[in-house]
């Protein structure tokens, strides 16, 4: 069995693979999600690696890169995604070995960790390999109907219009600043990042409402017996009016498409919430010895997320 990096010729073939081994299921696979994955993320290339036996892709791995910042110091960190074997081939540790090459490669030359929020059925084998698991990732749960009165008799409409690239740039350096000062693990935000992760998405359909002071990204998930507006990204919230601008904004586009609950990483926004750890569960694999980033790391608390940082995609 030989193990080598992936190629751009190779897309196809591993789109194939992903095919055969998973189905389509919930997340699609195709050639245009696969670039805009791992070729076009603006954090960088993914690094990907294959297993090949008699010139078939019997395994393939892939690891995201993306940025976390903590004060000053920005981390390369890798996000373990897209990962499948042949169904002929399960069982022989395909897996691990690639996973475990992937682990080698990417720190050899840099301190760096990998993240996820693995299933179920899939973190145990991280475990196995040396993941630590954090926690459940704490999100807010906002009943609407506590705001429906508010926003039938509120006076005020909130002014929207498409924010243009330079001015959500200026709120993405001023959203990062902020949370390099708290000392927090965050992604640093860029209008690049946005564009990228929310209006060129072939995975989700996003809706992007703004004004020229502040972002926000979401879209509807329909549960069960209801829906819920999943607030993924809020840029520009520094000022009380801002604040309640976004917060209108959020409310009234629930109720026009009766939605009864908002899920939001904010915990600044809404008053009216349930708070707690709702959300999957974080895993973390140090890839460094600054054991003091490391303690932070695993305290579920210093993370500074925003859902669509963490929803998986």
């Amino acid at each position: 069995m030989i193990i080598r990096t992936s190629e751009i010729a190779d897309t196809p073939a591993i789109v194939d693979l992903l095919k055969l081994s998973l189905g389509e299921g919930l997340v699609k696979k195709s050639t245009v999600v696969w670039n805009f994955k791992h070729l076009k993320n603006p954090f960088g290339a993914s690094h990907v690696l294959l297993a090949i036996e008699n010139e078939t892709f019997v395994g393939v791995r892939a690891f995201m890169k993306w940025n976390w910042q903590i004060g000053n110091k920005v981390w390369i960190a890798y996000r373990a995604v897209d990962t499948s074997t042949h169904p002929e081939y399960q069982g022989k540790g395909i897996f691990k070995k690639l996973t475990l090459q992937a682990l080698e490669d990417v720190q050899k030359d840099k301190e760096t960790f990998i993240f996820n929020t693995p299933n179920d059925k899939s973190r145990p084998g991280y475990l196995k390999m040396g993941w630590v698991e954090v926690d459940a990732i704490p999100i807010a749960l906002v009943p609407t109907i506590g705001y429906f009165f508010q926003s039938v008799f509120s006076k005020k409409k909130v002014i929207m219009n498409p924010i243009e690239p330079e001015r959500l740039e200026e709120l993405c350096v001023v959203h990062n600043r902020i949370l390099a000062e708290k000392n927090v693990l965050f992604t640093p935000k860029s209008a690049e990042y946005l564009k990228w992760r929310f209006e060129q998405n072939p995975m989700q359909e996003y809706v992007v409402i703004s004004s020229n002071d502040w972002y926000v990204a979401l879209y509807i998930k329909k549960q069960r017996f209801f829906k819920e507006v999943r607030v993924v990204e809020v840029i520009g919230s520094e000022s009380h009016s801002d604040k309640k601008e976004i917060r209108n904004a959020i409310v009234n586009y629930a109720l026009k498409n009766r939605c009864w609950i908002i899920t939001i990483a904010n915990t600044e926004l809404f008053r009216f919430r349930i708070y707690g750890k709702f959300g999957p569960k974080l895993t973390f694999k140090a890839l460094t010895k600054n054991t003091s980033f490391i303690n932070k790391a695993l305290n579920v608390y210093h993370w500074k997320y925003s859902l669509g940082d963490l929803e998986l995609f």
